[in-house]
């Protein structure tokens, strides 16, 4: 009986199960894993603006962290927390090369023996600049110009009132 004891203490749960969910989005550790992929991508093909990526990457480190939190030990952890922490520093903007180091060291310091750990002390020590925004947002920004109205070939009616008065009428109060 003892013995059955210890082994169910010993195998507790490390890896996260798949219908469990995390994050204000409420987000499988699969979806976590997908949607950093396809910010990526989308990111690199500019279908997302540096705004919109960032926003919607917070919203999967936000399930990311909790994921974490409540399953440390989970073995798809380093891989997602340096995918995270690559897209972050791709992104310009102090705040994504904060959030990008952040998650550097988290990663080379829960797991330091993987190959992200490895990698993340390697993007450490090479340093995270802070990115500018790159010049295919600046112009998916820019307004497009407005056609400008066509001209009139017919004369504008006056504004003021006229100065003679039909006969019989009375002159506008002044």
């Amino acid at each position: 009986m003892l013995t059955t004891i210890a082994l169910v203490a010993q195998t507790t749960v490390v890896t996260a199960p798949a219908d469990q969910y995390f994050g204000k989005l409420k987000m499988s550790a699969l979806r976590i894993r997908y949607e950093t992929m396809q910010l990526k991508k989308r990111y690199e093909t500019h279908q997302l603006l540096p705004e919109q990526a960032e926003h919607l990457l917070l919203l999967t480190q936000d399930a990311f962290t909790q994921w974490a939190r409540e399953y440390p030990k989970d073995s798809w952890l380093p891989s997602t927390g340096y995918a995270i922490a690559a897209l972050f520093a791709e992104l310009p903007g102090a705040t994504a090369r904060d959030r990008a180091v952040n998650l550097y060291v988290y990663v080379k310091t829960n797991f330091p023996s993987s190959s992200y750990g490895k990698a993340s002390r390697t993007a450490l020590h090479r340093g995270v600049a802070v990115k500018h925004d790159p010049a295919w947002a600046i112009a998916m920004r820019a307004p497009s110009p407005s056609p400008s109205p066509p001209a009139s070939s017919s004369p504008s009616p006056s504004v003021s009132p006229s100065s003679s008065a039909a006969p019989g009428s009375t002159p506008p109060p002044r």
